[in-house]
């Protein structure tokens, strides 16, 4: 395969996985509110003594900008599955919370996700499974690396 030929190859690829990943349906959320509702689950369970995840901190371990994850809250608010709360001791700190509808919501969502992803492995195979993650991963953190590099920007 030529460099073209691979370049052509993982646009492409990388193009589909994003279109079929974006074809699972998650009941009345989106990927993104998925994720969202996922990482402040995760938190909390690995917090339990808090009384909910930072916004700033949120947006960071879901890898969204600021805005996109305001935006994101706005929704899941609006559907009634989070709630934020201001710091009594620091106004200026907001916490995320679920509500009991959006730990319902973010349980059928992984329920399809998890479905939908061992059929997958099941069809791929574990062996070739694991080749692809190490290899993805490696692409990834690469690529992550990168990207001050290649557009002249101190790392």
């Amino acid at each position: 395969m030529t460099t073209d030929e691979m370049r052509s190859a993982l646009l492409r690829t990388t193009f589909r996985y994003g279109k079929v990943n974006m074809g699972i349906r998650l009941g009345n959320i989106t990927h993104g509110e998925f994720i969202t509702l996922q990482m402040v689950h995760r938190y909390m369970k690995n917090h339990p003594d808090e009384h909910g995840i930072g916004v700033s901190e949120l947006a960071r371990c879901s890898y969204m900008s600021p805005p996109a994850m305001s935006r994101t809250l706005k929704s899941v608010e609006e559907k009634g599955l989070a709630v934020r709360m201001v710091d009594k001791k620091n106004r200026r700190k907001t916490y995320v919370c679920l509500t009991d509808e959006g730990e319902d919501a973010r349980l059928q969502a992984w329920k399809t996700c998890t479905d939908y992803i061992d059929w997958v492995l099941k069809e791929m195979g574990e062996e070739k499974m694991e080749t692809f993650l190490e290899l993805w991963g490696e692409l990834v953190d690469l690529m992550e690396k990168n990207i001050p590099v290649f557009y002249g920007e101190p790392s």
